[in-house]
């Protein structure tokens, strides 16, 4: 079906060993790789936002 030449590669973050694109764990280092996307951004994202509120909600404190 597919030759090894024509599976999409990444690098690992941890060893930088080359592993296929689809891999959850690497097979050099052992390590979990996950999506760059999604997990890292969404508690950082909601930090902020409630950051940003309660920064709004002091204003509005301060001013009445």
């Amino acid at each position: 079906m597919y030759d090894d030449e024509s599976l999409p590669e990444m690098v690992c973050p941890s060893c930088g060993g080359r592993v296929v694109e689809d891999t959850q764990q690497c097979p050099h280092c052992g390590d979990w790789i996950t999506p760059l996307d999604g997990e890292r951004r969404g508690p950082k994202r909601w930090i902020f936002v409630i950051a940003v509120l309660l920064m709004l909600l002091a204003m509005l404190r301060y001013a009445l």
